[in-house]
Formats: structure tokens, C-alpha cells, sequence
């Protein structure tokens, strides 16, 4: 009789034939090839994993396009106009719940009530297109932000660029956008991209930022935000109170068109250099 050791060995090799295998099997089906995989990973996770990954192969290829609506079997909805306020918490429940049945949830992102909630679901949601891929166990995921949200969110990744100091992506993104100085005169690339260099110049690129909306307001074609930003500077934390004017993207979001960031940092730099 083989002793537990070689047992044990006997069970990895057949495990590692059958990984191969599985591995072969989707290389061949659906040209994927997979090169690396956690050596940490449990070999039965792992086989799992390879079944999951050729069964989603599998529905994709002749995957219906069908709406969310379909997808949750084409229930009657009802007009919101009809739901007293007192059971709007209770309908959107439901609807949450029924999505979640038929592998369907929601990001909601930002600050929503339950009657902006159900007409997302109702009125957008259900209307949306999705491949008819059914696993147990696997969920589509649906984003839902709120106008101010996105704003937030823009103006964050502008500081961010800021402060990491971006430079392969951030200026050459801003050449298709009109710009302004922080009293709100046109400037250009040239003009906005000299400040920025100043403020590179002058201080060390950092990931240690926070930014914090204090004020934010969002028109169907304008946005403005006004921020608190934290970040480090010479071992001590150092706050600006900055702000923001955004406009619609003719390619996707918003573009930060005005700020004063730029002119808050070099006033503290410029106090900084005084105290030296």
C-alpha cells in the first residue's frame, strides 16, 4: 500500500493533468490561453475556476442581447404616480430583490432617495440591453450615479493627476477643452501647462491626497465644486481650499475647464519659501 506522502503526490499530479487539460480545452474551444496562474491557489479552486471561465465562453458565443426587463421575466411594473410615498421604500426593495434573483445588482453611487431610485430602475434599468448569460453564482453589475457624483469624481482624478504628476496623460488630454484662469479669463495650454509646471517644479509628487467636496452644484450643462484638499508637503499636512467649474465632454464626463488649484498651491509654496 502507498504511504499519505505518496498518495498526496499521486492526487497533485492528477489534479495538475486535469488543470492542464481544462487549460488546453479553452485554448483549443475558444483560443484563450492562460500562461500564469497563483501557485498559491487550491488546485479544486482552480479546476472550478476553469469551469466557470468555459461555461461563460460557452454562453457568450450565442448569448441572446435581450433588456433587463426581459431578463427579470417581463414583470408588469407599476408607474410610480400610483405608489403612495409611505411604500416607495418597500417597492424599490422588491425590485432590488427580484434583480438580484436573476443575477442583476446595482451600484447606486452618490446620494439616492427611493423615489429617484425607483425611476432609475424603472425608467432606465429595465430598458437596458445585456448578454443572456446565466451561471449560478455570477452577477451583472449596473453602475447608477448621481450628477453630483460624477462632478465629485472628475474633480478628483484632475487633483489626482495634479499631485501624482501625470504627465503622460494629463496635459495632452486637456488640448480639446476650453480653459480659464482662476478670475475666469481664457487661457490656453501653453499658459495653463507653464502653472502647472511651476507647481511640479516646486513640489514632490505624491498618492497621499484627500479630497473632500464641500460644495457642489451640477446644471444640465455646467458643473462647480468647491473641494478641501489634504495633502503633505515638507512632513507636515498642508490644506487648500480649492475650486472647480466643469462642462459637459463632447467624448465621455466632464471636463475640469477652470480651477484655482493651481494658484492655491503656489500661495503656499510661495508662504512656505518666505518663512525659509
Amino acid at each position: 500500500m502507498p504511504d499519505k506522502h505518496s498518495l498526496d503526490e499521486m492526487r497533485r499530479r492528477i489534479q495538475e493533468s486535469l488543470i492542464q487539460a481544462k487549460q488546453e480545452q479553452l485554448r483549443d474551444e475558444f483560443g484563450m490561453q492562460i500562461d500564469y496562474a497563483d501557485p498559491q491557489l487550491d488546485p479544486e479552486v482552480h479546476t472550478e475556476w476553469l469551469d466557470y471561465i468555459r461555461e461563460f465562453e460557452r454562453q457568450f458565443e450565442n448569448a441572446p442581447r435581450i433588456t433587463v426587463w426581459e431578463r427579470i421575466g417581463s414583470p408588469p411594473i407599476e408607474p410610480i404616480e400610483n405608489i403612495p410615498l409611505y411604500a416607495l421604500e418597500e417597492a424599490v426593495d422588491n425590485l432590488l430583490d427580484l434583480l438580484a434573483e436573476h443575477g442583476i445588482v446595482i451600484d447606486f453611487m452618490g446620494d439616492w432617495d427611493d423615489m429617484a431610485a425607483y425611476r432609475f430602475i424603472t425608467d432606465e434599468l429595465l430598458d437596458e440591453e445585456m448578454d443572456d448569460i446565466r451561471i449560478e453564482g455570477m452577477f451583472s453589475h449596473f453602475e447608477a450615479t448621481t450628477p453630483e457624483y460624477d462632478v465629485q469624481m472628475w474633480v478628483e482624478n484632475f487633483v489626482l493627476d495634479v499631485f501624482w504628476q501625470e504627465r503622460k496623460y494629463f496635459l495632452v488630454g486637456l488640448d480639446k477643452q476650453p480653459l480659464y484662469d482662476a478670475t475666469g479669463e481664457p487661457m490656453t495650454l501653453a499658459e495653463f501647462t507653464q502653472k502647472v509646471e511651476a507647481v511640479w517644479a516646486r513640489m514632490p509628487a505624491t498618492n497621499r491626497v484627500n479630497v473632500r467636496p464641500i460644495i457642489t452644484q451640477v446644471a444640465k450643462d455646467e458643473g462647480q465644486v468647491t473641494a478641501v484638499i489634504t495633502y503633505p508637503l515638507r512632513n507636515v499636512q498642508k490644506q487648500v481650499e480649492s475650486f472647480f467649474r466643469l462642462q459637459p465632454s463632447p467624448y465621455t464626463g466632464w471636463d475640469i475647464v477652470q480651477t484655482s488649484l493651481l494658484d492655491d498651491l503656489l500661495t503656499v509654496l510661495n508662504e512656505l519659501a518666505g518663512l525659509l
